[in-house]
């Protein structure tokens, strides 16, 4: 489904050209969960946001590939990239700051999918949304839909986006870090729930983390970066018995540290 070949991005950050990745390959099958996991600066964002091609003005894909079933991404115009961008590519962002409009109303951001993509009548948008809201465990959806961000906790605001990034039906949703902000008990309930929509809509996921106790809660297979590049791959349970680079080994440690504790 998704396959990055050989991925190199630079930042020119005021004329200092800096790697942010070296030559990262990885792939992800249909109905997946794989796991990106690694420390910050490793450039797990950074390849999540390279395959949206929502890269910041200061980065720059110097080679590589990356096809999403069969398109390259990198050579589409912007047009066809938007067909495929939210559509059939979701994107579940670490900050619900980063995707939600302060000034509108949430409701009407989630059915604004329906009314531009689908071309669905206002009423059955409206039921859509109301349908979806519910489909993410929020109580009292009629309600919530009138809400603007600033009157819903974080983890009501994830569940809003995760929503938004549901509408389209995509077959592969990114979710960067979405519960990083979250408190223990609502960071897994978002799991729980990201684990029940993936089954009941089949689609493939992309999870980036820094915390491998998520990796190994969720993931089929892991892939973890260091220093901009993919330093081991394998299936969830041969990372964990088996590591192989080091730094998988400091992040396993760092995991069995905090579960001690």
């Amino acid at each position: 489904m998704l396959k990055i070949s050989n991925l190199h991005v630079h930042f020119d950050l005021d004329g200092t050209i800096v790697k942010a990745l070296c030559g990262v390959t990885l792939g992800v099958n249909l109905k997946e969960t794989l796991v990106v996991a690694g420390e910050s600066g490793s450039g797990k964002t950074v390849t999540a946001l390279a395959v949206t091609r929502l890269l910041p003005a200061a980065a720059r894909v110097t080679s590589g590939e990356i096809y999403f079933n069969g398109k390259n991404l990198l050579l589409l115009e912007e047009d066809a990239l938007r067909k495929v961008r939210g559509k059939e590519i979701a994107y579940i962002f670490q900050e619900p700051g980063s995707f939600l409009n302060p000034v509108y109303m949430v409701g009407d951001q989630i059915m604004e999918s329906f009314l531009l993509h689908q071309g669905l009548p206002r009423v059955e948008a409206f039921a859509e949304t109301l349908r979806l809201l519910e489909l993410v465990k929020i109580k009292d959806s009629r309600r919530v839909f009138f809400n603007y961000p600033h009157q819903l906790s974080g983890g009501m605001n994830q569940r809003v986006g995760i929503a938004m990034s549901l509408a389209c039906r995509p077959k592969l949703l990114i979710a960067d870090e979405p519960t990083t902000a979250l408190d223990v008990t609502t960071e897994t309930q978002i799991l729980d729930l990201l684990c029940e929509l993936k089954s009941s809509f089949g689609f493939s996921l992309l999870f980036i983390t820094h915390n491998l106790s998520i990796a190994r809660r969720i993931a089929d297979r892991i892939c973890v970066m260091y220093k901009g590049q993919v330093v081991e791959e394998a299936d969830a349970e041969r990372i964990f018995c088996s590591p192989q680079h080091f730094h998988t080994k400091e992040l396993i440690h760092a995991y069995q540290t905090i579960g001690t504790q």
